[in-house]
């Protein structure tokens, strides 16, 4: 059985990583852009985690069902 929620654990730990990343960036900062920068990607990393989330989620309500791409 193919597992659906193989890219989307990926993208889960995409999300991780990148939210790890920039609290390290940002602890490390020298000027404003930096934090800017670091403030960014936490944002997208928070977003990213948050859809893949709720991705998973409708996988698991409907299981046999595909998307509409997919059929």
């Amino acid at each position: 059985m193919q597992d659906k929620n193989k890219n989307v654990r990926r993208l889960l730990d995409v999300a991780a990583n990148l939210i790890e990343v920039a609290d390290t960036g940002h602890a490390e900062c020298v000027d404003e852009n930096c934090v800017g920068l670091f403030g960014l990607a936490k944002d997208c990393g928070y977003r990213i985690r948050a859809e893949a989330e709720r991705e998973f989620a409708a996988h698991l309500e409907k299981p046999g069902k595909k998307s509409k791409k997919g059929e």
